[in-house]
């Protein structure tokens, strides 16, 4: 038996083997092979399409815009040799705009960016203190720090934070960042952003912030989708909270592809500098930025796509009736084992909703889950008798 059988059969006894599986999306549906020849669709609970922008009608509307007069449909160059298009640029403007700070970076993906943004802006003698849940791609980051002291301070704990940050005032750092995001993709939950701001005032922190699942769904007026930390400062502006290091992501609220490092002029110099994942990587092809610098120019027009997301989460509250209730479009189906998450995903396909059990290394041995998307463009009914049939797989 070789090694990559032994580690296959090793997960497939522990129900944690994975497999590709071949789909074709349409609106909120999917479609799987029916091994017939045909297709079975299915209600997809399972995409990050928040918003519902995998629309037909947006994409027309796109195509036949000024946005989309000239573009290249590849790019044959990294952004540091001949791969940085005006369309960058204005994308980059357009981002700064929308969070009323002075640049921002675009890289091809939020993996990139989590990866490696820490890893540039950091050095020897600097401190990070990361949420336990941060995603696995901050991790990555943070492990790819050379020579930087790092540690995971347990999910949301504000006073942990408080005694860690308090312990590293008598300690002789260069630099002090805390990482998390704002809206969690596993758990649904949102990052205690106030309390975030009272220590920041405090102890004087960098934050990295990554709002990856809720750019493009929260925002305060006037700045529709600029994600939770605008709705946040628009609300307290006396206690503001700043975040040096402010991630989006535009794979999921947008339909697109890429992400941003929304910073000041003097961070981006640096990472345009040391950042491996844009140095080495081969820039975005011009579609794909002007897609996403359309969307994000409707983002005010989206408004009853956000209302129908809040309706929608309502519905869910209210008949699973959780001992905490939903805030988010994410929606965290608690199973324990892989077994029980494999056995409800299988039971919810029967009935035409395809869901995916998560397990670990994804979320903690024991803690599998269901991790369901509500998405702009399911129907109340659909959301209904999902949830009902939840309640009844208990």
């Amino acid at each position: 038996m070789t090694r990559e059988q032994e580690i296959l059969e090793g997960l497939a006894a522990q129900d944690n083997l994975r497999s590709l599986k071949t789909l074709r999306a349409e609106g909120p549906s999917v479609y799987h092979s029916d091994g017939h020849g045909g297709e079975k669709g299915y209600c997809n609970l399972s995409s990050n399409d928040y918003l519902g922008l995998t629309d037909p009608a947006l994409q027309r509307r796109f195509l036949l815009s000024a946005d989309a007069e000239r573009f290249l449909l590849g790019n044959p160059s990294s952004r540091l040799m001949t791969g940085n298009s005006p369309a960058y640029e204005r994308l980059e403007e357009t981002l700064a705009r929308l969070q009323g700070a002075e640049t921002a970076l675009v890289l091809g993906s939020g993996f990139a960016v989590n990866s490696g943004v820490l890893p540039a802006v950091t050095q020897k003698g600097d401190l990070i203190l990361a949420d336990k849940l941060v995603h696995a791609s901050l991790i990555d980051g943070l492990r790819l720090c050379d020579g930087v002291r790092w540690q995971r301070y347990r999910h949301n704990d504000m006073e942990q934070l408080a005694a860690l940050l308090a312990r590293a005032q008598s300690e002789d750092y260069g630099r002090i960042v805390v990482v998390t995001e704002s809206l969690f993709s596993m758990d649904g939950d949102f990052a205690p952003l106030e309390e975030l701001a009272r220590l920041q005032q405090r102890y004087g922190f960098r934050l990295y912030l990554d709002e990856a699942h809720a750019f493009g769904v929260y925002g305060p007026p006037g700045r529709e989708g600029a994600g939770l930390l605008a709705a946040y400062n628009a609300a307290r502006p006396a206690l503001p909270l700043k975040a040096e290091y402010h991630a989006v992501t535009f794979g999921k609220a947008l339909a697109s592809v890429g992400a941003a490092l929304i910073c000041s002029r003097e961070t981006k110099e640096l990472l345009i500098n040391r950042m491996r994942p844009l140095i080495f990587s081969t820039a975005l092809p011009d579609i794909s930025l002007e897609w996403t610098r359309f969307l994000i120019g409707l983002f005010p027009e989206f408004g009853p796509r956000r209302e129908r997301l809040r309706e929608l989460i309502g519905i869910v509250n209210d008949i699973l009736r959780p001992k905490n209730a939903y805030r988010s479009q994410i929606i965290p189906v608690r199973a324990g084992s892989n077994e029980n998450a494999l056995r409800m995903a299988a039971a919810l396909r029967d009935e035409g909703f395809w869901t995916t059990a998560i397990r670990h290394p994804t979320v903690p041995q024991g803690e599998a889950r269901l991790r369901i998307s509500l998405c702009a463009n399911h129907t109340p009914d659909q959301i209904e008798q999902f949830a009902t049939l939840c309640r009844q797989l208990g």
